[in-house]
């Protein structure tokens, strides 16, 4: 079941944890961060920028608005109100894929006007970028209020660090072993840069991705806090 006004007061949650945590001095500095180096790149990629920023950004936000301690041990009380676990898993999804349009579409919009993009390119990598964040946000939900915030900084480097390998790409420069097998398994399940970044260019294989994550990591997430 599903309670709009519920899902409205865990949005606020992130809001505030906007203002008043490091949550927006850290997603600043993500913006600038990767703002520069898009600013810097041989070839400008707005898709590929707005797909990292916006999923690193997300999981960010998942992190201080869920997954903290205190977060996951305050779930039993919360639902002594009148709320649902859907309600409370799509209330927080949604504050967190809030939160990281803001660095994301500081970011393109700073590349978009340092290399002069258009504005047709920079709306389809915003749009794709919204996506990925959303797939990110609510596989770190599901995470956090599994483990902790150890998924949710495992999420993060593994974006940032290993995502933008195809799983073929990881074959060719690893054949064998295991853990070129495991990344392989992580990189063509779990949301990714190379995956995320045909997003602006309307793959339908990409956004049914996305969309299986969004719906089935709020699912999980609701479950599990069914579960507590």
């Amino acid at each position: 079941m599903l309670s709009r006004s519920a899902v409205a007061a865990e949005w606020r949650l992130a809001r505030a944890r906007l203002i008043r945590s490091r949550l927006g001095l850290w997603l600043a500095l993500l913006a600038a961060g990767l703002a520069e180096l898009g600013a810097r790149a041989a070839v400008p990629d707005p898709a590929g920028l707005a797909a990292r920023s916006g999923m690193m950004a997300a999981v960010l936000a998942v992190a201080f608005t869920a997954g903290s301690d205190a977060d996951r041990a305050a779930l039993p009380l919360t639902l002594t109100h009148p709320t649902t676990p859907l309600s409370l898993a799509l209330g927080r999804w949604l504050g967190a894929v809030t939160v990281a349009a803001l660095p994301m579409l500081a970011a393109t919009t700073a590349v978009g006007i340092a290399r002069s993009l258009s504005p047709l390119a920079l709306l389809a990598a915003n749009a794709g970028g919204l996506a990925a964040a959303g797939a990110a946000a609510a596989c770190a939900l599901a995470l956090v209020w599994v483990g902790g915030n150890a998924g949710a900084g495992f999420l993060f480097l593994y974006i940032g660090v290993l995502s933008g390998l195809s799983p073929v790409g990881v074959r060719y420069l690893a054949p064998h072993g295991a853990l070129p097998r495991a990344a392989e398994w992580m990189l063509a399940l779990l949301p990714a840069l190379w995956r995320y970044r045909v997003l602006a260019a309307g793959s339908a294989v990409a956004w049914l991705h996305a969309g299986l994550w969004i719906t089935g990591g709020i699912a999980l997430a609701a479950w599990r806090v069914s579960r507590r």
